[in-house]
């Protein structure tokens, strides 16, 4: 669930960055999937343990980066509409560290 909160959230934040720099409307439908799935490519991996942990880290670490940046950049210069457009990448990242140290156990 937060997961499916955190993309859709992000999802708006980064077709609007895009479209604040010039790409085709196309182009900004298209970039935020390309983010979100980094991201899901890398935390699947990470869960699932398959996969070598530098490289899973390295995508979603990248992936959570970039959904960040974009919520960030699209929000009111305040410090308060900032949080609040940065939570969704935050909440994925906690979600994810939650779920790999439950494995772990």
């Amino acid at each position: 669930m937060v997961a499916i909160v955190a993309a859709v959230a992000s999802f708006s934040h980064m077709q609007e960055v895009a479209l604040m720099a010039g790409q085709s409307e196309v182009i900004s439908y298209l970039l935020p999937l390309s983010v979100d799935g980094l991201i899901v490519v890398g935390s699947v991996a990470l869960v699932d343990g398959a996969t070598r942990k530098g490289i899973a880290w390295f995508s979603f670490a990248f992936g959570v980066v970039a959904s960040l940046a974009a919520n960030v950049l699209s929000a009111e210069p305040n410090i308060l509409s900032r949080s609040v457009a940065a939570w969704p990448a935050v909440a994925l990242l906690l979600t994810v560290e939650v779920l790999l140290q439950r494995r772990k156990a």
